[in-house]
Parts: structure tokens; C-alpha cells; sequence
């Protein structure tokens, strides 16, 4: 009898995640497209600048930052995460991987607007305006995607 929880147990382990492996994904793509999206709009009212985070990266834009990079190897690995959840390999490691990886795409996001508030606060006049553009939010939803897919049942 001892036999039948461990055959058990190791089946669950197997079950595929279609679901799960499919927000995963879509979290990964939508977070590095908005990595390549605009990321902020800076200037003042009607002559304003949107900046892709990417462009951060080589300091082509008003701050230099290493956070689009950090963004693309998430991304990579919430993809990872998610194939993984499809064919069913490790789902119980890959689904806490999803949450922490989801969590850590929005707080990265979240950390490098703070950054880019609080720069822009401190350097330019009160009459330019920084605001988060299209690919901002994308990340956001790609990162909370990820997370979520952690908590999708598995195919039965």
C-alpha cells in the first residue's frame, strides 16, 4: 500500500499546466515587448518625448539603466516557465518559479519608475512632465500574467 501515495504524488508532479504554460507565455512576450515599447513620455505639455526603456540600456535617452536587461532575462524565463508548464516537467518548481518571476517583473518595473520619477524631479523644471507610456503597462500585465499562472489548475 505504501507504493500507491508515491505513484500518486509522482503523477501530479507530470500533470501539464495548459493553462498556466499559456499565461506564462503571454506574460513573457508582452514583457519584452514593452521593454522595446515606449516606455515614458517626458517633456513638457505638447512637445513631449516617448523613450523605450531599451533605450536606457546604452544611456541614449535621459538615464542609464541595466533594469531593461534584468527585464529581457525575466521575460526569458517566465517563456522557460511556462514550455516547462506545458509538457508538465517539475510543475510544482516551475509553478513557484512563475510567481516569483511574475512578482519580480513587477517589482523591477515598478522600482525603475520610481527611478526615472525621482531623476526627473531632481533635474528638470516642474513644468516637464514625465508619464508611463503603452509599454510600461504592458510589462506590468506580463509580469502579473506570470504570476498568475502559477495559481491555474492543471489539466486533468
Amino acid at each position: 500500500m505504501p507504493a500507491a501515495p508515491v505513484a500518486a504524488s509522482a503523477e501530479q508532479g507530470s500533470q501539464k499546466s495548459v493553462f498556466g504554460a499559456i499565461a506564462a507565455i503571454i506574460g513573457a512576450v508582452l514583457t519584452a515587448l514593452g521593454v522595446f515599447s515606449g516606455w515614458v513620455t517626458l517633456g513638457p505639455s505638447g512637445n513631449t518625448v516617448t523613450d523605450s526603456m531599451w533605450s536606457m540600456v546604452a544611456g541614449e535617452g535621459f538615464l542609464k539603466s541595466n533594469d531593461p536587461i534584468a527585464l529581457v532575462a525575466l521575460a526569458a524565463g517566465a517563456f522557460v516557465v511556462g514550455i516547462l508548464l506545458a509538457v508538465g516537467a517539475g510543475r510544482t518548481i516551475m509553478r513557484v518559479a512563475a510567481a516569483l518571476i511574475g512578482l519580480a517583473i513587477v517589482v523591477v518595473a515598478a522600482l525603475n519608475w520610481m527611478s526615472i520619477s525621482s531623476f526627473v524631479t531632481d533635474n528638470f523644471t516642474s513644468e516637464v512632465e514625465v508619464k508611463t507610456a503603452v509599454g510600461f503597462y504592458m510589462v506590468v500585465v506580463g509580469g502579473i500574467l506570470t504570476a498568475l499562472s502559477a495559481m491555474l489548475p492543471a489539466k486533468k
